[in-house]
């Protein structure tokens, strides 16, 4: 009970951000209806892996003090667990697709590795109908600013 109190309230504070925007509400309302669900992952950068995936959304205290909702794709079988953080700076920039970040600073390092250098970093949430897809796009300037675009779906 605390924990589903706790969600309810962490999205009824981001509403106050993102809802500004056309149609926060119901991207709100449909990426908590996924919140359980399981599914199959589909990931870009590693096709080999026809697991499975299950949406988990956690709230979590932001450096700022506010509060955040965090979406995790569990139960991957990868040696990550991709995931996404909607807080107030999040915008929706249209009615399936939230930017998240703009940070290539993560947990576990940078986007490029040690050195850094990440150009372009831009990380979004879409909610594209029987589908959750946390997507990752960035140039590397150690790498002669090869472009990555790692997208990890999780199919329902």
């Amino acid at each position: 009970m605390k924990n589903t109190f706790g969600k309810i309230l962490a999205s009824a504070i981001l509403l106050s951000s993102i809802s500004a925007s056309a149609g926060g509400n119901d991207f709100l309302k449909r990426l908590k209806a996924l919140d359980g669900r399981e599914g199959k992952i589909v990931a870009s950068y590693d096709e080999s892996n026809t697991g499975m995936c299950r949406v988990e959304l956690q709230t979590y205290d932001s450096l700022d003090g506010g509060q955040g909702l965090a979406v995790y794709l569990q139960d991957t079988g990868m040696y990550f667990t991709p995931s996404a953080g909607l807080d107030k700076d999040t915008k929706l920039t249209d009615a399936n697709t939230a930017l998240v970040s703009t940070s290539s600073k993560r947990p576990g390092g940078d986007a490029c590795g040690d050195f850094g250098g990440a150009i372009g970093y831009k990380k979004v949430l879409v909610l594209d109908g029987n589908q959750l897809t946390i997507r990752e796009t960035f140039r590397c300037m150690m790498d002669g600013f090869k472009k990555y675009d790692l997208s990890t779906t999780c199919e329902f």
